[in-house]
């Protein structure tokens, strides 16, 4: 059995560029078995293009099944080349709506709607089924389902050369006795194509009329034994990107799901062997659209960590690689700098992993030396087949102490324009069906051109970093407190205090991911406006008198003037942050200058919130020449005691959350390094 996606929009087609690579057709799906029978599930505007290809096929049995008779979902029979064939044997299959079937159809044809009456066609045979019953048509066995849409709609199950695939059409999942039917009735299904037509945040706004959004579907479905879930019947608003960026933050919040999530794209093929699917290489036909797309996307970063996570994530979609890690050059050395593994360490569960300080030499000893010595691309079908010859050999070390197991690997080199190495990035286990299969040579030449393109948001990347680096490096020569270890910590902290925060509050992939690269630079800042405080106060040893301290004080104030002109979107968050890190949750903090009112609860900037937590913590556990430093369970107390008068209370406990990941950042950027 083999399924092709025709039309995966709905309630309407769409024709525009930036809708080209997941279509513009409505809905139409094909499925053809071996022997060479097709059965096609609805008649949307896809439908046209399936016809131009049948009529340069030799005629075969034919049957036509739609799930029900809004427009977009019967549009394009009449425009179905095959159907006036009379060589084609072609049965049309429907529920009735509620007049009969065969009468609505004949209605299509009629001259006020087309020209051509359907008494001039050669002769079809129209079958009328019972919702809920099972037919045959073309040798596969047909289940119906009735789902959750005004009107009335029919989910297919098709069952055939030993696999079986589930499309649910329009289903609106807030009924729950109608929903609890459908999911028992795709429960065990190898594929199932469901209605993803809005977003979560799009959802409130259309109750009642019919449709899903992804969110509904990931965790039902993996409850239920469904191994690969594919979004279908977009709606006409939603762009390439935005649904791009849609799958990117179901995919993120799902991520302990044993469960593939992916979009419809005309043009789709999955086929299956003994049961298990498979959706081959399609996707890489539209790779280098894909890549223009992303790098679009990504153009804007600044933060290297966050350019670093949406190259990886890149390349791991386009290879279908289960893990892989990216090394930066730092100090002639090849630094851990961003990992993901969704077998390990799922979802945001990956995150202290991050932060792992680790750092391997550039010689050929190991598989990512070796790539950055020679500047060699190396796919590697067996890590644990190598040659002996190889200088390179495979470090089991990271296997045993986890129980991964690692197969096959393809190591790329970033290479700037003038062949300067900016880092190595690692792809671990191609994901084939069940298992692993190594790295064929299409993902390694769209993996390749994805690192080529990279390179340029690397390095510039890398450049921002530095610049704030060099500027925090300014204010240290005036603040001994004010170390690069500090504000990194700062930082990272702060991030993934948002990113937890975010992830309770279902804030949307994308915006969570942009959002944590700028709150990592900008928190970075807080302490800026230092370098206008007089050296009498800011290097005294020992506690300043009141009047010391106001000065003190306006640091906040002076560091927010730094950016008054701020044109970028991390400048008016460093301003933010700045201005408000030391106000309190009661109202009894501080801006510096009677300009800035005092604000209390959640009028303070989340941002500000955030840091205030970071910075307080980091100053705690750090020495100072006037303390030392504190335990971190000290600390800890500290902000608990402080939560709700100090401290946003909602914003400790998410502090509390992710102690393993504040414990890895603290071990990465340890006092001493720059």
């Amino acid at each position: 059995m083999i399924i092709r996606l025709w039309g995966t929009r709905g309630s309407t087609p769409v024709s525009s560029p930036h809708m080209a690579r997941f279509g513009g057709a409505t809905t139409c799906i094909e499925i053809q078995r071996h022997s060479g029978e097709r059965l096609i599930l609805d008649a949307g505007s896809g439908i046209h293009g399936l016809g131009d290809v049948m009529s340069r096929e030799v005629p075969a049995e034919c049957a036509i099944c739609i799930s029900h008779l809004h427009w977009d979902h019967i549009m394009g029979l009449t425009c179905f080349a095959p159907l006036y064939d009379p060589a084609q044997k072609i049965t049309l299959y429907g529920a009735p709506s509620p007049k009969p079937f065969a009468l609505s159809i004949r209605g299509l044809f009629d001259e006020t709607y087309f020209p051509v009456p359907w008494e001039s066609l050669p002769h079809r045979d129209i079958v009328e089924f019972t919702p809920g019953r099972a037919f045959t048509a073309c040798g596969m066995t047909v289940m119906t389902c009735p789902t959750n849409h005004p009107g009335g709609c029919m989910a297919f199950r098709v069952e055939a050369d030993g696999w079986t695939f589930v499309f649910t059409g329009d289903h609106e999942c807030g009924d729950h006795a109608s929903t609890s039917r459908l999911m028992d009735f795709i429960a065990g299904a190898d594929v199932a194509l469901v209605d993803g037509h809005y977003f979560l945040s799009d959802y409130d706004a259309h109750k009642g009329w019919g449709h899903s959004a992804m969110e509904h579907w990931p965790e039902e479905l993996s409850q239920r034994g469904v191994k690969h879930c594919i979004f279908t019947h977009f709606a006409p608003t939603h762009t390439d990107a935005e649904l791009q960026n849609a799958l990117n933050s179901v995919r993120d919040r799902f991520r302990h799901l044993p469960i593939t999530l992916q979009l419809a794209r005309e043009g789709m093929r999955i086929t299956a062997e003994g049961g298990s699917m498979e959706l081959g290489e399609e996707h890489l036909k539209n790779a280098d659209a894909e890549l223009f797309d992303f790098f679009q996307r990504i153009s804007h970063f600044s933060d290297i960590n966050l350019v670093l996570d949406s190259i990886l994530e890149e390349a791991r979609a386009l290879t279908m690689a289960d893990a892989g890690t990216v090394y930066l050059v730092e100090d002639n050395h090849l630094s851990f700098s961003y990992t993901a593994n969704d077998t390990l360490f799922p979802g945001s569960e990956a995150n202290k992993h991050i932060y792992l300080k680790s750092e391997l030499p550039i010689d050929t000893k190991s598989i990512a030396g070796f790539a950055a010595c020679t500047g060699r691309v190396l796919n590697i079908p067996d890590v644990r087949a190598i040659a002996p010859s190889e200088p390179y050999s495979f470090n089991e070390s990271f296997d045993n102490a986890t129980g991964y197991r690692t197969v096959s690997m393809l190591t790329l080199p970033f290479v700037d324009a003038y062949g300067r190495l900016l880092g190595v990035m690692q792809l671990i286990n191609s994901k084939y069906r069940d298992g692993v299969r190594p790295f064929t040579p299409a993902m390694v030449q769209a993996a390749g051109r994805l690192v080529m393109l990279a390179v340029t948001a690397v390095d510039r990347a890398n450049m921002a970093n530095d610049l704030i680096l060099r500027m925090l490096r300014t204010t240290s020569l005036r603040d001994p407190r004010e170390t690069a270890s500090h504000v990194r910590r700062v930082g990272a902290m702060s991030a993934e205090i948002y990113h937890r925060w975010a992830e309770r509050h279902h804030v949307r992939f994308e915006e969570l991911r942009t959002t944590k690269g700028r709150m990592r630079m900008a928190a970075m800042l807080h302490d800026v406006g230092k370098v206008g405080i007089p050296d009498a106060i800011l290097k005294k040893n020992g506690r300043l008198t009141p009047e010391e301290r106001a000065v003190m004080e306006t640091h906040s104030a002076m560091g927010a003037e730094l950016f008054t002109d701020a044109r970028i979107d991390v400048d008016t968050m460093a301003r933010s942050i700045a201005l408000h890190h030391h106000q309190k949750w009661n109202g009894q903090g501080y801006t510096g200058s009677d300009k800035y009112p005092l604000l209390s609860g959640e009028d303070i900037p989340l941002e500000a919130r955030i840091t205030a937590i970071a910075d307080v913590y980091d100053a705690l556990i750090s020495r100072r020449c006037y303390k030392e430093p504190w335990s971190k369970e000290d600390a800890v107390a500290v902000l608990r005691k402080d939560a709700g008068s100090h401290f946003d209370p909602e914003l400790v406990d998410v502090f509390m959350e992710i102690r393993d990941v504040i414990d890895a950042i603290c071990t990465r950027y340890s006092d001493g390094d720059a």
